[in-house]
């Protein structure tokens, strides 16, 4: 089976973080998932901030990114999960809710839009976790990961709100998991699993770094090392990055786990030149994980 996507890209990672772009696209060769450019798309926008200030805004922007696939004839991918959940949610409350459709068109129009709802929004992780690409990550692992023991951060915005992305089970999500143990790799089970990485948390910096630290003090007791912990978001990968880090220097835990943009992790079983990758721009670099890797 083929496939063929509009590839929306959303703002952080081609603006902060390009070589987890980098990353996907490699796996994406890899595994024939071929994608068209949104030319002229915009930031998707903020599932949390925008929605907060006006739902209209937040709506018509949205509602402008799916038109262009529209025009584009082919179904949006996402590499993110906050762009993610503002599309879908856009689609699905725009599908339920005539007035506001029509409201929201009536804007569109006076910029020469239009959007009808008819096509889909899909997460990366949606379309990896479904049996054939399965079978075809196995097909292509140059170096099973056997020998790492990885942690899956799921997110917020990936599984909830549940009825409206219907993806996965908010409560005993599986699908990361399942592309992980694709490549070989042994999953974890802890406590704070499906935690709130508290990257929306900036009103109170406080709650961010507690719930950071929960998780990964979590994960560092553990009666097995983690060699990395792995998200589908680029928020929850920099919010763990780089409070971890800050963490370490003012607790007396020894916080080291290297997070990981599971893009990332496919591709060094995919044989990517690590190289290619910059696994190194990170606070936590994934030395030792890479080390191990060449054992």
């Amino acid at each position: 089976m083929s496939y063929e996507y509009a590839l929306y890209l959303g703002c952080t990672i081609p603006l902060k973080y390009p070589q987890f772009e980098k990353a996907f696209r490699e796996i994406s060769k890899i595994l024939d998932i071929k994608y068209k450019e949104m030319e002229g798309s915009s930031c998707c926008p903020d599932p949390v901030a925008i929605q907060s200030l006006n739902v209209d805004t937040w709506l018509t922007i949205a509602a402008r990114n799916l038109a262009l696939a529209e025009q584009m004839g082919l179904d949006i991918m996402t590499i993110c999960s906050g762009c993610y959940e503002t599309l879908k949610t856009t689609k699905v409350l725009l599908e339920e809710d005539k007035e506001a459709f029509n409201r929201i068109n009536s804007i569109l129009n006076q910029i020469n839009y239009n959007y009808k709802g008819t096509i889909e929004v899909t997460h990366f992780a949606e379309l990896f976790e479904q049996e054939d690409m399965i079978k075809k990550i196995k097909e292509n692992i140059v170096r099973p990961l056997d020998d790492l023991n990885v942690a899956a951060h799921y997110g917020c915005h990936l599984i909830r709100p549940s009825k409206i992305l219907q993806f996965d089970d908010p409560e005993r999500p599986e699908s990361i998991d399942k592309i992980l143990k694709a490549l070989g790799a042994n999953t974890i089970a802890f406590a704070s699993k499906l935690e709130c990485c508290g990257y929306c948390a900036r009103l109170n910096e406080d709650i961010g770094y507690k719930l950071v630290q929960e998780k990964m003090v979590d994960l560092e007791h553990l009666d097995l090392e983690v060699d990395a912990m792995v998200a589908v978001c680029p928020a929850c990968v920099s919010q763990y990055d780089k409070k971890e880090r800050v963490l370490q220097r003012k607790t007396a835990e020894d916080l080291d786990i290297p997070i990981l943009y599971l893009p990332e992790l496919m591709a060094i079983a995919f044989g990517v030149d690590t190289e290619k990758l910059d696994l190194t721009k990170r606070s936590v670099k994934p030395t030792k994980l890479l080390e191990k890797l060449k054992t």
